[in-house]
């Protein structure tokens, strides 16, 4: 196994801790028992989105630690890298994905036995395309931001070879 797929494998696992992050840091919707059923009561309607948010955000991170770590590690330029990346990173989306939605509370047809007043949660859900899309687009931009700001020193070398040859002449 070469040294590139062990850090892409090692992208795509850190979508589990990512899912631990995100079912300890999202603070999913409360939905408030009535005598006709669950309402989502304005005010607890913003967890919706702070679900999204913070599932965003740790896709902004974790893109942003793998997309440099990848380059660092491999320290080659090849396009199957970012292939590979871009794979990697949706895969540990999904992984994410699914994992926060096993470890956050169960759907809210399984309550039952509420009494007026009593707050549920709503269970940790990603209800568009573009949170998963963040990843792979951070990861990526990173790897090559990395890439291109990086310098291995062998051109500043030759440069001052240059320059030091032509100042002796």
């Amino acid at each position: 196994m070469t040294r590139t797929t062990k850090v892409l494998l090692a992208v795509v696992a850190s979508g589990a801790p990512a899912a631990f992050a995100w079912w300890a840091f999202a603070r999913p919707s409360q939905w408030l028992a009535t005598e006709r059923g669950l309402v989502l009561t304005e005010g607890n309607a913003a967890g919706t989105f702070q679900v999204v948010a913070v599932f965003t955000l740790i896709g902004i991170v974790l893109g942003v630690v793998s997309g440099v770590a990848v380059h660092r590690i491999t320290r080659a330029v090849r396009w199957e890298i970012v292939l590979g990346l871009t794979a990697a990173s949706t895969a540990a989306a999904l992984l994410c994905w699914r994992l926060g939605i096993w470890l956050g509370p169960g759907p809210l047809e399984d309550v039952t036995g509420l009494k007026a007043g009593e707050q549920v949660s709503a269970p940790l859900a990603v209800d568009a395309l573009v949170p998963f899309l963040v990843w792979p687009l951070v990861s990526v931009l990173s790897y090559t931001l990395s890439l291109y700001l990086s310098t291995d020193g062998t051109e500043d070398d030759e440069e001052i070879d240059d320059v030091s040859a032509r100042s002796e002449r």
